[in-house]
């Protein structure tokens, strides 16, 4: 069959097979489908952004790194263990936003010691995908924060108190689809009601 083009829309009920055929047997061999789901037999390059759901990355394979808190500290892709209490503040830096690139807060205690901030600074002009969404705290009502374009900053501050919303065993899941923009999803462990500490996006 010769190269066609088309004005309107191609359309299937049965989705799109590319194929590739033996020149020498003329077996077919599928490469890729395209349907409800797609399997791509090759490399895949996107040249716009990759939009998702904001479910959690697959952890298989990540790297795990212990990270003693400090008043400045600086994350490594892969999973990063991290005993922040509250009772120090600690600005975090990330890695490069790289496409492909899976950074991971655990938090590994309570968050009860006290009421200064955890903050994830994103490195040089990285920012926060825009719309980017974050669950927290007022008046101990569910609220959240969306980003706005050029935000670069992720903060956190907790109550002393065993209420916080973000304690042991959560988490922060940072991934990257475009270059320069970290994506956001979480993964919260509360403390007793879990009605108190705050997120918000800044600049």
């Amino acid at each position: 069959m010769g190269n066609s083009t088309f004005s309107g829309p191609v359309r299937s009920q049965n989705g799109f097979e590319d194929i590739t055929t033996n020149a020498t047997t003329g077996a077919q061999t599928t490469n890729s489908t395209y349907g409800t789901n797609a399997s791509v037999g090759g490399d895949l390059t996107v040249l716009g952004s990759i939009l998702s759901g904001g479910a959690s990355p697959a952890l298989n394979g990540l790297a795990v790194t212990a990270k003693a808190t400090g008043a400045t500290i600086t994350y490594v892709a892969g999973i990063n263990v991290n005993p922040f209490t509250g009772g120090a503040q600690q600005i975090t830096t990330l890695p490069a936003a790289t496409v492909g690139v899976v950074v991971v807060h655990a938090q590994s205690v309570d968050t009860t010691g006290g009421t200064a901030f955890l903050s994830f600074d994103c490195a040089g002009s990285d920012a926060y995908e825009t719309g980017s969404v974050i669950e927290s705290r007022t008046s101990s009502a569910v609220v959240f924060d969306t980003s706005t374009a050029g935000e670069t900053l992720l903060k956190y501050t907790p109550a002393s108190a065993t209420t916080n919303l973000f304690s042991i065993g959560s988490y922060i899941y940072f991934t990257c689809t475009t270059a320069g923009l970290w994506n956001i999803s979480f993964n919260f462990q509360p403390l007793g009601a879990g009605t108190t500490g705050t997120f918000v996006f800044a600049a």
